[in-house]
């Protein structure tokens, strides 16, 4: 087990655009089996390479009995809008209400370079949006409608 260390707010890696990921090789294995021990380790659901540091557009989720890997994801967002309040482990103590949609169609390739389509719906679908956003140097401060400290206070969203 190899925990990595989550780069949190303000750092300037949060807010790059991620480089496509070309080499499927055991270098690549290693990085998503210690972003798994990191994600677990920090309580998370998921992780984007950027969270740990490196500018790949790979992130990882596991949400009940379903682990994902997603390489040089694209995703394509249908169904309805909806209000979701969401975590962030770069973000941390701090919990902000975005806009996402309740369904999700995810092409990408896995761990091995093979490509894969998935459609997910509520929960999942959010975590993709939520992941893929980082790789576009995106975080949920920049999205949200409110944002408020864990513990019930109120902040205003420029604070994060």
């Amino acid at each position: 087990m190899s925990k990595l260390n989550v780069v949190e707010v303000p750092n300037i890696i949060l807010s790059q655009t991620s480089d496509v990921v070309s080499e499927f090789d055991d270098s690549l294995k290693q990085l998503v089996t210690d972003m798994f021990d990191t994600m677990r380790a920090n309580n998370g659901i998921g992780l984007a390479a950027p969270q740990v540091g490196i500018l790949k557009r790979l992130f990882i989720c596991d949400y009940e009995n379903i682990q994902l890997v997603c390489i040089n994801p694209e995703l394509e967002l249908y169904g309805d809008e909806v209000e979701s309040e969401e975590g962030c482990l770069s973000i941390p103590n701090i919990l902000a209400t975005v806009n996402r949609y309740d369904c999700v169609n995810v092409t990408a390739y896995d761990i091995n370079g093979n490509v894969f389509s998935k459609s997910f719906s509520g929960m999942m679908a959010i975590i993709l949006q939520h992941e893929n956003d980082h790789l576009d140097g995106v975080l949920i401060n920049q999205k949200a409608i409110h944002t408020r400290y864990d513990n019930g206070k109120m902040i205003d969203n420029n604070e994060v």
